[in-house]
């Protein structure tokens, strides 16, 4: 663990990635990992309401979507560094 911080999920159970671990906080192993996938959410978030807006067909709905629930399970992987 950087600088002395210690895991609020416990112990790394799974890759441990190039970037140092709970450098910044107690709560985020990864933190620049972890922020990165936020604009990701943000434009999925705008296509699925263009989409919707524009009454486009429904894969492309279910496209957004899925970008935004694979960016957030990102986010809690690389927040966590826990394997199921």
């Amino acid at each position: 663990m950087g600088d002395g911080l210690s895991s609020f999920w416990g112990p790394v159970t799974s890759t441990d990635w190039c970037e140092k671990n709970y450098v910044h906080s107690s709560y985020i192993a990864e933190f620049y990992n972890t922020i990165s996938n936020i604009p990701g959410i943000l434009l999925a978030l705008i296509g699925l309401i263009n989409a919707l807006r524009q009454r486009f067909e429904k894969r492309f709905s279910i496209l957004h979507i899925s970008n935004m629930i694979l960016a957030i399970g990102s986010i809690i992987y690389h927040a966590t560094l826990q394997r199921m």
